[in-house]
């Protein structure tokens, strides 16, 4: 039986290693460089667009600057998932509340 536990101890060792070199490997790659500089180039192309409209006269809308383009990929599954965790998420947090507040009782 000890054995057995060991062998899970190694496999999640191994997972969160896994996960770690994953990480490093992005990071170091330039991946999250990248994804600033890009929203750098935008914030800039939004400004001298702002700038152009201003010049013109044209009236100004926060939310035409401000757009930041991220694709839907949500479906019936993950709406259901969400409700799901976000149901599960109250009743931990309701009962966990009602908890210390019981003990918070007895002992203050």
């Amino acid at each position: 039986m000890s054995k057995k536990k060991n062998n899970i101890f190694f496999k999640i060792l191994a997972i969160l290693f896994l996960i770690y070199l994953a990480i490093t490997i992005a990071y170091e790659s330039g991946y999250y460089a990248t994804k600033s500089q890009n929203r750098a180039i935008l914030t800039k192309e939004a400004m001298q667009e702002f700038e152009k409209d201003l010049q013109k006269g044209e009236v100004m809308d926060i939310d035409k600057y401000l757009v930041e383009k991220r694709p839907d990929y949500s479906n019936k599954v993950t709406k259901i998932g969400n409700k799901i965790s976000e149901s599960i998420s109250n009743v931990l947090t309701k009962g966990i509340s009602s908890i210390f507040n019981a003990l918070k009782g007895l002992f203050w």
